[in-house]
């Protein structure tokens, strides 16, 4: 009976152990909550809206500023978003042509690579939520989003 009890004991304290260490669900429909379990793990993340009224945070990845825009969100109420992207943008003294552009994502996996009208580039990185992700998963997907930052920034500024 002993085994039978302190089995049930260590797997309740593993159960609350697990909580204690954010294993709680992230979701673009809760923006503050995203914003919470950003602060938790040691971010900066600071919560507004874009042009369109859609929820957006700003924070650095790899030491620069970027941006989590919001999509997937009612187009009325600018609530319920499914989906947030990782963007930053690089800017350049020369600019970059789309092959350039095309060669990150070759090298890098998940990003997505833009120029913007002055051929500076930028990368995106699109992460679904839906009804929820667990924390860990989604700050999984931020510090690899921060390593990618300063791996793609050695590639943008090797020529300058």
């Amino acid at each position: 009976m002993k085994k039978i009890v302190i089995g049930v004991a260590a797997a309740s304290l593993a159960t609350t152990s697990a909580n204690a260490e954010g294993d709680s669900i992230v979701t673009a429909a809760d923006p503050q909550g995203m914003v919470d379990v950003l602060e938790g793990a040691g971010y900066d993340p600071v919560l507004g809206t874009d042009k369109t009224g859609d929820p957006r945070i700003t924070m650095l990845f790899g030491g620069r500023e970027g941006v989590l825009f919001f999509y997937g969100c009612d187009e009325n109420t600018n609530d319920k978003c499914d989906a947030v992207q990782f963007n930053i943008g690089f800017d350049r003294k020369q600019p970059w042509k789309a092959d350039d552009a095309l060669k990150l994502s070759e090298k890098f996996r998940f990003v997505a690579p833009t120029l913007d009208n002055e051929g500076d580039p930028f990368i995106s990185w699109d992460v679904i939520t839906g009804n929820g992700i667990p924390a860990k998963v989604f700050l999984r997907s931020v510090l690899a989003f921060n390593n990618i930052v300063r791996d793609v920034e050695t590639v943008v500024f090797a020529d300058e």
